[in-house]
This record gives structure tokens, sequence and C-alpha cells, in this order.
């Protein structure tokens, strides 16, 4: 979220399939940076260049059967009864955008929900690595009982990678925040945005028989404490890159991550119809129709709802866009989960 300066930290390990120039976000307040793009092939001719066209295509192959879900042996009339399965499991889409002017969406089956953000809970000009005043933020929990929409802690401004010491003690803070709220307000829904599992673009593609992938794995388990808190997790799957296919890769591992710490809780993730800002070449712009239908699609595959973030430009709030691309997209796909005909990401192309 761009008002609480969203910045996920990307490992600078650059794959030779990514499309976009390499762009490494860095935590929030320390500015963006490039990082070298993809290295470039070199030697081996003619028999090289086929094994690499070859090691591209099957990996097109094997992520098509993964969106498939032919990799664990169901056959047509099991991944029939899967989409069955799934058209009765209760997805909830959340809104959370800025837009002015914005109508009411409700009719479109878009629930409300409740963003803390920093700028509410700390003081202004108030120490970065200090707790906001117990008292305050009790008061503002206070205000919250009776609430049925989710609350949402977003707070960005403590690091949860990194030095050991300083992971727990960002873990600390947050957790004592989320508790000065639970005991005032115990019957809300709360969580807090992008915190488990670690926002990991690169650690998260590599796939877990990487060491990569399973030092990530251990990164978020030292933040166990903070999912403790919460009531569901809400992992963010903002877009950097035009490359689909590595999107599809990171959403994967994003939201399985977030199965596995979040001890059967559900997981909503957080989606924005923009390219994230830290991309010089891409910054808000809309992502591509199809594009956006793909990210909604494989979230509804693999997670339990999603919330649209967006609407916050470099001005303030931005003009509601009736006709914006990215909206008539999220309508038919509000009208497929209604009358349960939505497209899988398999039959959504992947670039």
């Amino acid at each position: 979220m761009r008002t609480a300066c969203v910045r996920p930290v990307l490992f600078a390990q650059s794959r030779a399939r990514q499309l976009a120039p390499a762009v490494v976000p860095h935590a929030a307040g320390s500015g963006c940076a490039r990082h070298p793009g993809p290295r470039s092939a070199t030697g081996g001719g003619w028999r090289r260049m086929m094994q690499q066209f070859n090691l591209r295509k099957f990996q097109a192959v094997v992520m098509g059967l993964v969106l498939v879900g032919t990799l664990n042996g169901s056959t047509p009339v099991e991944a029939q009864a899967v989409a069955a399965a799934e058209g009765q499991r209760s997805f909830l889409v959340f809104d959370a955008t800025l837009y002015k002017n914005k109508p009411a969406l409700s009719g479109y089956s878009l629930k409300p929900i409740k963003l803390l953000y920093e700028s509410r809970l700390f003081p202004k000009g108030h120490q970065p690595q200090v707790l906001p005043p117990e008292q305050a933020v009790r008061s503002i929990a206070k205000e919250l009982r009776g609430t049925s929409e989710p609350v949402i802690v977003d707070i960005e401004r403590w690091p949860l990678k990194g030095d050991a010491t300083v992971v727990k003690e960002s873990v600390g803070k947050l957790s004592s925040i989320l508790s000065w709220i639970k005991a005032e307000a115990p019957d809300i829904h709360l969580g807090a945005y992008g915190t488990v599992p670690v926002r990991d673009y690169w650690r998260a593609v590599r796939g877990p028989g990487s060491k990569e992938y399973q030092a990530w794995q251990r990164d978020n388990d030292r933040l166990e404490e903070l999912a403790t808190w919460q009531d569901a997790l809400y992992p963010s799957l903002y877009t950097f890159y035009p490359d689909r296919q590595g999107w599809v890769a990171y959403a994967i591992a994003q939201l399985a991550e977030a199965k596995r710490k979040s001890n059967g809780k559900p997981v909503y993730a957080f989606l924005w119809p923009q390219y994230h800002e830290s991309n010089a070449t891409l910054r808000l712009k809309p992502i591509e129709a199809d594009y956006w239908e793909l990210q909604l699609n494989t979230v509804r595959q693999h997670a339990d709802g999603l919330i649209i973030w967006g609407g916050w430009g470099d001005h303030g709030p931005e003009p509601w866009n009736e006709e914006a691309p990215w909206w008539q997209v999220t309508k038919r796909f509000m009208q497929g989960l209604s009358s349960g005909q939505l497209k899988g990401p398999s039959q959504l192309a992947i670039q």
C-alpha cells in the first residue's frame, strides 16, 4: 500500500527468463535501487541455444501442469470434481481501494475491510523505531468494538528480515500492538498486512528444493508469534514485473507459505491492479486486463479470498473510472463467483 510505502524486499539474484528490468524495492524510506539485469548466455553455439530453448519450453509446460493440477496425477474427472468443490468453497473479495468518488461496490458482493495505517497509529514526528503510545492504540481499538469487517494493521517501518535481533524486536513490537487491539476489541477479526510470510520474490520463485527457498522458510519461521495474533494471514502479491509465469510461481509460493504458517486459519491475498511503484519503467501503470484476470483466478485457486487495494497515486486519491479495464475484469470475476462459472488459471494465457 503506497500510503504506508509498501516496499517488499526482493533479492537481487536475477533469472534469465525475467522479461522486465530487475528492480529491488527496499524497505520504507530507503528508496529504490536497480540491480544488474539477467546475465547474458555466452558461447555454446547452436546446441546450447537449443538446450536453453527446450528448457524454457519445459518450464512453461511444468507451470501449465501445476496450474491444471496434473502433477498430482488427477484425471480429467478428478479435476472436474476439484473444480466443483472449489466452486462450493466460500471465497471472499474485499474492497480496500481509495479512489475518490467511488460508488458503492457492495452490489457486486465486494465486502468492506478496515485498514489501520501508520498515519493513524503513530503521532506525527514519532521516532520510527519506537512503539506508538499504548493508550492511543487501545483507544483506537475501543472504537472498533462491534465492527463486523476485518481490521488490518498496516505497519511497514520495522524489518522482518535480516539480523535476528532486529527481526525479534520487530516481531515483539508488532505483536504488542496486535495484543493491545485484541485486548480492547477481542471479537474483531484482526490481521496484519504483508507480515507472514516475508515478501520475497526471488527466493520464492526458486522452488522448494533450493537453498534460497529453504532459507526463506526459515525466515518465515521466525515470525511465528506474529501469526498467532492474527485471525487470518494477509500476504502481499503486488506486481513488480510483466513476467506472468514468474508472478504465478511467486504467488503460489507465497500462498503456500502462508498456509504453512497459518495453522488452519484463512489466507487472504492483497492484489493491486497497477505495477508497483518500485519498477521505474512501469511504476503505477495499470496491469493488462488479461494479466489481472490471471491474478484473480490464480488467487481464487490457492487462497480463501483476496483484497483489492489501489486508487492512491503520487498526489493522493485518484478519480474512480467505471470503464477501467481492471474493474471490468473484476466485475466479470465477481459474476463468475456468484454463478460458479469461473475460469481456472489454466484457461488463461501465460506469457
